[in-house]
């Protein structure tokens, strides 16, 4: 047999096997709960969204008055 062909087997029945325990190690895991705040995000008249950040609770929004274009 073809050295080259026999390297190609060899790799690929690595990655078979090293994708099945990696799907049968996730499978086992219960999902993570999420994180969800106590009520809805509402804002008042003349408030915008100014910044978004992503931390590692959830996204956390800058809120402020600021218009930068009365046009749109």
């Amino acid at each position: 047999m073809n050295p080259s062909v026999l390297l190609m087997v060899c790799l690929l029945s690595l990655y078979v096997a090293g994708m099945v325990m990696f799907w049968h190690g996730i499978a086992g895991q219960p999902p993570a709960a999420r994180l969800e705040t106590a009520g809805r995000l509402a804002l008042k008249a003349g408030q915008t969204i100014v910044g978004v950040v992503e931390t590692a609770q959830g996204l956390a929004f800058a809120i402020g008055d600021y218009v930068r274009d009365e046009k749109h």
